[in-house]
């Protein structure tokens, strides 16, 4: 039997050389030793395992986000248009109203309202175009656009502004070119 005793019994105070109860080796150093390894291996694997969830978790909130904000942008134009053709159409009224009213003194009628509009939506400002039929409003980053048709009778100049405060006013030049006119304020 080969313990710590030697051939004759005798303990000789050294032990054998391949490894000792517990497997670990004696005096040979650690190039058997590959007790350690599966803990850096597990340790290494649970960050690439978490890396690869949270960059998932990622992209995949992103798309949601971009999506949302479309929709806001998309909503908030067409309240913003709806807000500015319920106010062209009130000065349409008002301007028709006016003249078929006015005295015979010869004085032009003058219509004018301000809307207060806000300069950006959902944080992106934005651009008013008005024409006869409609008043379409755009953003150029995301790319959106909502037109919403008006029912004015007069002409409407069509124009181009920046989103914010309006004024649009009735403008007759007395030569019977009457027309809605909206600019910035």
């Amino acid at each position: 039997m080969r313990d710590r005793t030697g051939r004759d019994g005798r303990r000789s105070g050294r032990l054998d050389r391949g490894s000792d109860r517990g497997g670990a080796p004696v005096g040979g150093g650690f190039r058997a030793d590959d007790r350690g390894v599966s803990v850096a291996v597990g340790y290494v694997l649970t960050l690439a395992i978490g890396a690869v969830l949270l960059s998932g978790v990622v992209i995949g909130v992103g798309g949601v986000v971009d999506s949302q904000t479309e929709r806001t942008i998309d909503g908030e134009l067409e309240v913003v248009g709806e807000t500015t053709v319920a106010n062209l159409e009130s000065v349409d009224r008002l301007a028709r109203a006016a003249h078929e009213d006015r005295p015979s003194s010869g004085i032009d009628p003058t219509v004018s309202v301000i809307v207060d509009l806000p300069t950006r939506v959902a944080g992106i400002p934005y651009r008013i175009e008005v024409g006869n039929e409609s008043v379409t409003l755009r953003t150029d980053a995301p790319a959106a656009s909502v037109e919403v048709t008006h029912a004015a009778h007069l002409d409407v100049a069509p124009t181009s502004v920046r989103g914010g405060p309006l004024r649009i006013a009735y403008v007759d030049d007395g030569t019977g070119d009457a027309e809605l006119e909206v600019t910035e304020r």
